[in-house]
């Protein structure tokens, strides 16, 4: 008899972040699928990023061993390092996808985690060539003093899994690849940073080196008609309040 897959793993129910799996109860799926493009040249670069761990390393972890390409079966520790946050996680590659139109691989969590279950990096060719990628996590907070801990490690696990979407399509497609939904037209209007000055004058409120339309007045007085403005600016309303 082989070895149980399972064996040094937080769960039992391995393969679980394939897209087509049947999800364990008690574990919640999270998954973000974005077009890349098409090409052979795009499918090469694609298959290259989600081969090994450089969507995670990109964006501060540590891998060991830092494998080009990742082994099914094999163990790997994962430390996240920023400024703030030292966090060790252990993971083993417990299958990887080498089909014709889906590359990539999955990765469970072994006991230390604060996650238990599995996530995945994968992309895919449909039928009319077009590139997809798929970044999936099938988890649950690890018991013990991760229990304490669960609404921080959920919204870690959100904040990650767009983390990782975008580090999968900088590397594929390039730093300055525009990112997918509302943060993509973020970062073109006001810059990468949440508090991009330069980027905010952008948007036309004077706090930059140029000043903004609404900062110079008008080169003659205005007179307004006052039936005309709007009522919130009439001044004329009764105001009232009701008690009930």
């Amino acid at each position: 008899m082989g070895a149980d897959p399972a064996e040094g793993l937080s769960c039992s129910a391995v393969g679980m972040s394939r897209p087509d799996a049947v999800v364990p109860r008690g574990f919640r799926v999270r998954a973000r699928r974005i077009r890349l493009g098409e090409g052979d040249a795009l499918w090469r670069r694609a298959v290259d990023v989600v081969s090994g761990w450089r969507i995670k390393t990109a964006i501060g972890f540590e891998v060991s061993p830092d494998d080009d390409r990742v082994v099914a079966g094999r163990d790997y520790d994962t430390t996240y390092r920023s400024r703030l946050v030292r966090q060790f996680e252990p993971v083993r590659v417990v299958w990887v996808a080498e089909e014709a139109a889906l590359r990539g691989f999955g990765y469970a969590m072994r006991p230390g985690h604060p996650l238990t279950g599995e996530e995945c990096f994968l992309v895919e060719r449909d039928v009319d060539g077009v590139v997809w990628l798929v970044v999936r996590s099938v988890t649950r907070v690890s018991r013990g003093r991760w229990r304490w801990l669960a609404p921080g490690v959920r919204i870690g696990v959100r904040v990650f899994q767009r983390r990782y979407a975008e580090s999968a399509v900088n590397l594929i497609l390039g730093t300055d690849a525009p990112l997918p939904g509302v943060r993509g037209m973020r970062r073109r209007m006001v810059g990468d940073g949440p508090s991009d000055v330069e980027g905010i004058a952008r948007l036309g409120y004077g706090m930059g080196p140029g000043r903004g339309p609404f900062d110079r007045p008008p080169a003659e007085p205005v007179e307004l008609d006052g039936d005309e403005l709007p009522w919130e600016l009439r001044g004329d309303e009764d105001e009232s309040s009701s008690g009930r």
